[in-house]
């Protein structure tokens, strides 16, 4: 069974607290404020929906459960025990196939990961992920900064592919791929469009920075682009910059970004603008319809 942990009882959230306080660096990653049991217990009936507890005969794990358009998404597991791992994907499979969710990709520790893909899922990718305290800084844009309007998105979406396509692995087959990333990300509930900026004016776009909200005051840089003739001009160092002055004007405390491992540009330039290097994780994904006919 899958339950919201805002609807949970308390038996089930006094189970939850228990594993969330045995996992000390899952507890200062999603929870830093829940020293204890009773502030936990407290910030668990103020999460939003997205906070997920399974449960088969026992408490099996917590985490963020995320859909966009069919695609499912998994950050901050904590699962009971590592040896848990079968009944936490038999059963979590059972569960989503439910839903609407055709595919989910769960991203994770690489001892958890490699259980994983013993359990039948297959390795994405290896990410870096990058958190910043936020604070205001000063500084002057290169080009100007809008935020990005749903009229403009195919202009967005071809300079999307055209910067993937210029990589050593093409992330997108054409720009309608690119087209159909962008818009599951602006249709997302947690998308921050106010934080959210392009660079350049009029149609003609060189860079572009999405974010989104995660739980407990963070905001993720989901997408951050930059056309191969425009960059080191500090474009996204401008846009990074904008987008911690409007997250710290609501309130925001963090700001994070995963990474591709092996991405040294990307490593250098956070790492420049005080990013600090948390985790190293890695993404794996399981479709969850592979047995229907078509």
């Amino acid at each position: 069974m899958i339950t919201r942990v805002d609807k949970a009882p308390s038996e089930i959230l006094d189970q939850i607290a228990n594993l969330v306080l045995a996992d000390e660096p899952y507890r200062l990653e999603s929870f830093p404020t829940g020293v204890d049991k009773a502030s936990l217990l407290a910030t668990f009936r103020k999460l939003g929906p997205q906070w997920t507890i399974l449960i088969h005969e026992q408490t099996l794990a917590l985490f963020v459960l995320s859909e966009i358009h069919g695609h499912g998404s998994i950050d901050h597991l904590c699962l009971r025990t590592p040896e848990t791992i079968t009944n936490f994907t038999s059963e979590l499979s059972n569960e989503l196939e439910k839903t609407p969710i055709t595919d989910i990709s769960l991203t994770t520790n690489v001892s958890l990961a490699e259980r994983l893909v013993a359990q039948g899922f297959m390795k994405k990718r290896s990410v870096i992920s990058f958190l910043k305290q936020i604070s205001e800084t000063q500084f002057m844009p290169i080009l100007p900064l809008i935020n990005p309007k749903s009229r403009e998105l195919p202009v967005l979406a071809k300079l999307m592919y055209e910067v993937y396509a210029k990589g050593r692995i093409p992330k997108y087959a054409n720009a309608e791929e690119a087209a159909k990333r962008l818009r599951e990300i602006i249709s997302n509930r947690d998308y921050l469009s106010e934080c959210s900026f392009v660079s350049g004016s009029g149609g003609n776009y060189v860079s572009a920075c999405f974010v989104t909200s995660l739980p407990n005051g963070t905001a993720n840089i989901c997408e951050l682009f930059t056309h191969p003739l425009y960059r080191a001009r500090g474009l996204a160092t401008s846009e990074v910059a904008m987008v911690m002055n409007r997250l710290a004007k609501r309130n925001y405390s963090k700001l994070n970004v995963w990474v591709d491992d092996g991405n040294d540009i990307a490593c250098r330039l956070f790492s420049k603008l005080g990013f600090e290097q948390t985790d190293k994780k890695v993404t794996v994904s399981k479709n969850l319809r592979k047995n229907e006919s078509v």
